[in-house]
């Protein structure tokens, strides 16, 4: 398994050694309103599938930012301060942008795919 590697579906560690994820965080304003249950009028008009699917989503887009927090933190900060050096800091955007360099290419390279399989 790579440096970001995904983890098996029995692993329930995805939170920040900085932060613990405490599963009431959200993405966007999106979110917010379908948590408080402004989406679910939707959601029971026979869209049910879309809606799980996109809360599938948008937890699988929280669990890889919580790894990735989790990867970058362990690589870059040796022991926490009040804060941080330049040499993490740099440290810290260089693993992030690797991070979503590689999630782009690979997004992108499935996208191709999937156009070829459809023609």
């Amino acid at each position: 398994m790579g440096l970001f590697g995904g983890s098996s579906a029995d692993d329930d560690s995805y939170g920040s050694k900085l932060r613990p994820y405490g599963g009431g965080e959200t993405l966007s304003s999106e979110a917010d309103s379908f948590s408080s249950g402004a989406g679910l009028g939707a959601a029971a008009g026979g869209d049910f599938e879309t809606a799980v699917a996109v809360e599938q989503q948008k937890l699988q887009f929280m669990n890889q930012v919580h790894k990735l927090n989790e990867t970058c933190w362990d690589l870059c900060v040796g022991s926490p301060s009040s804060s941080l050096s330049g040499r993490e800091e740099t440290c810290l955007t260089n693993c992030v942008d690797r991070f979503i360099d590689t999630t782009m290419l690979i997004t992108n390279r499935f996208a191709q795919l999937a156009q070829k399989m459809q023609r």
